[in-house]
């Protein structure tokens, strides 16, 4: 009940749309040595944001020469990293994948 409250208080529009069927507010967390696999959405009628509340510390750090980060998410040919207390907005109709390569949740 306190998170619901907090979410529909400081993500109202977000809680609002989800209720009327346009979206979705869910909490994900991604476990140590995990991946998703690339996948996209079937339309480009709506926009993901991701906020990040626990990311880890060493999530930026880069897994190989390729430049490609520990923990992060790839959208098309461009891959991104989380930072706490900020939102990462993309469309999801792009192949997105995402991956934890750390030993952090």
């Amino acid at each position: 009940p306190k998170t619901k409250a907090l979410i529909r208080k400081h993500a109202k529009d977000a809680v609002d749309l989800a209720e009327s069927g346009g979206g979705e507010v869910i909490f994900s967390v991604l476990a140590p040595g995990t991946r998703i696999v690339p996948h996209c959405a079937s339309t480009n009628i709506r926009w993901t944001a991701h906020l990040g509340l626990v990311v880890p510390k060493t999530g930026d750090q880069t897994a190989n020469h390729h430049g490609v980060p520990k923990c992060g998410i790839r959208v098309a040919n461009e891959w991104h990293t989380w930072e706490v207390g900020k939102m990462l907005v993309f469309d999801d109709s792009f192949e997105h994948e995402v991956r934890n390569d750390t030993d952090e949740v």
